[in-house]
């Protein structure tokens, strides 16, 4: 569970400075420096640590379509965060974790405590509260604003991601695991390089290309501390905890931004600690 929150932290720093970066430079424009930020990291800690890539070769299937998944969820989610509101945005994309789960219990036979689900689920209901303000969430379902069937895609690629690397980290130990999912991302981001060349090629140093990067620090952090909860412990445990970075997001926008919380958010809050305790408890 405190990588899962590790995790979360990682994630809503990079959701908030994304949706700044995305808007700066272009989603993709944004998503491909993070990534590539993630990808070269994740070699360095290879290559320092020593660890070998043999466990990979029994489940290189599992790292080509974790690799394909999650350059599709990641670019979408990008996209989502662009184009906005992050009202309807963010509260959509914390459902990546049933997702999740369901597949983790499906497919790996995870059995959970009903304490821990019940936990699970209340926290997730939490950070819906807690990331939106529901009017606003209302009117852009209503209104069908741009970026919201970009983040239901999102959420359910991100769930199908979250449990591809946790399952992979479980086989091959998450520094293989990791570093195999980052390299075959990066691959499958290529035509996207090839397609939108021109949007890239206008990227220059300056504020919003530091901003994407810091959003793929915060990616790293995310990710490292995902794989070495799956490797350690179940794999819906440390998804279901890691739903909450949204939350992280909306801490920041209160600070920086000085947004106020409206009654239901208040109300989130609360969900999301209680649930958290009933999911360590679990």
């Amino acid at each position: 569970m405190i990588f899962g929150l590790f995790a979360a932290l990682g994630w809503g720093l990079t959701d908030f400075f994304g949706a700044l970066a995305g808007r700066r430079i272009g989603a993709i424009s944004a998503v491909v420096a993070g990534q590539l930020l993630s990808a070269v990291s994740i070699t360095v800690v290879l290559i320092a640590t020593g660890e070998s890539l043999e466990p990979l070769r029994a489940d290189i299937w599992l790292v080509v379509l974790n690799g394909a998944v999650a350059a599709f969820a990641y670019s979408t989610h990008y996209k989502a965060l662009e184009l906005g509101p992050v009202a309807v945005v963010s509260p959509i994309g914390a459902g990546y974790a049933v997702v999740g789960v369901a597949l983790a219990v499906l497919i790996l036979g995870e059995r959970p405590t009903a304490l821990a689900l019940t936990g699970a689920g209340i926290a997730v209901v939490g950070v819906a509260l807690v990331s939106t303000d529901l009017k606003k969430l209302r009117q852009g379902i209503e209104n069908r604003l741009p970026g919201l069937p970009w983040s239901v895609v999102a959420a359910i690629s991100f769930g199908i991601a979250g449990f591809l690397l946790g399952w992979i980290s479980d086989r091959a130990g998450w520094i293989p695991g990791l570093w195999g999912s980052r390299v075959a991302q990066m691959v499958f981001f290529l035509p996207l390089v090839v397609v939108f060349r021109q949007e890239l090629s206008r990227v220059r140093l300056g504020f919003g290309l530091w901003i994407a990067l810091l959003a793929g620090a915060g990616d790293i952090l995310g990710v490292v501390m995902f794989s070495a909860g799956s490797e350690r412990g179940l794999n819906s445990i440390v998804l279901a905890a890691s739903a909450v970075f949204p939350l992280i997001a909306v801490t920041l926008s209160v600070i920086v931004f000085k947004e106020k919380l409206v009654a239901n958010q208040l109300a989130g809050i609360a969900l999301v600690v209680g649930g958290l305790l009933l999911l360590g408890l679990g």
